[in-house]
Order: structure tokens, then sequence, then C-alpha cells
């Protein structure tokens, strides 16, 4: 899958979490802001600090960009207020789309896509089924985010 990913998660104690692109390791050091690094080791995140993997030139989207995208999931009034937003795909084809998927608690686990127009991101589509189905939702885009509509 080509794009951007942002995978953001925590440990426990000694436990690690990893992640991996599709094509392209990342290496990630703990830091307030994400990372991105286009190198063939595999993506290893011991804290809550974000990794970012991507496909696309190191520096493809700015931190601000995706803490953007996440400000825009986590105060959507439809999340779950304890939802926590585990990665962050922005499209290789069109950056103006992004995927985000969740996880809470109290609800489980959704899936946003996001527009941005005008400077802003916004959540066009979220659930946990159909997501992005009716929505103007590229079908180049749905396609690269592994999205998928009943025929």
């Amino acid at each position: 899958m080509a794009g951007l990913a942002v995978v953001l998660g925590g440990c426990a104690g000694g436990q690690q979490q990893e992640a991996a692109a599709a094509s392209v390791g990342v290496d990630a050091t703990a830091s307030a802001t994400p990372v991105v690094n286009a190198s063939p080791t595999s993506v290893v995140a011991a804290s809550a600090t974000p990794v970012v993997a991507s496909s696309t030139p190191a520096g493809a989207a700015s931190s601000s960009s995706i803490s953007a995208i996440a400000d825009a999931v986590t105060s959507d009034p439809a999340i779950a207020q304890d939802a926590s937003v585990e990665k962050i795909t922005i499209s290789s084809i069109d950056p103006t789309w992004a995927y985000a998927t969740t996880s809470s608690p109290s609800a489980g686990g959704a899936q946003a896509v996001l527009h941005q127009t005008g400077g802003t991101w916004k959540v066009v589509s979220l659930g946990s089924a159909e997501v992005g189905c009716g929505d103007g939702v590229p079908a180049a885009v749905m396609t690269e985010f592994g999205l998928g509509c009943p025929s």
C-alpha cells in the first residue's frame, strides 16, 4: 500500500508494539513529534510516541497534518469519548484524503475516512462497516485504504 501510515500506540511495562509498512521500515526515536525515516529496519515503538511509516518520500506529511487528522477524528461528535487513534494513513493518490483507525474500551474499534478542504481535515465517514461507501470518496482512494462497498 502506498501512502503514509502512522501507528500510535503505547506499551505496558516491558512490552513493545510492532508495526511495519508494506514496503518500507521505519526507525522511531522517543520524541513528542512523529519521525519519518526511510530505513530498511523494522518499526518498533516502546512508548506512546507516534510512529510514522511511509512508502512515499520521507517528510511527505507534516506532524501538524498528522495531529490535525488525529484531532479531527477524536473531536468528531460520533466517536466515543475514550477513543484513541491507532493508525493514520494519508493517501498517496490524493493527499487530501486520509484513513484512520481507532480503539475505544467502551465502544470497540472504528474506522474513519477524512477529507481536507480549505486546509481543514473533516471526518466524512465513520463506523465499523461500509466506511466511505456513498460518501464521495474516490474509488481509487477506497481501494488504496483497503475499503470496499457491497455491490
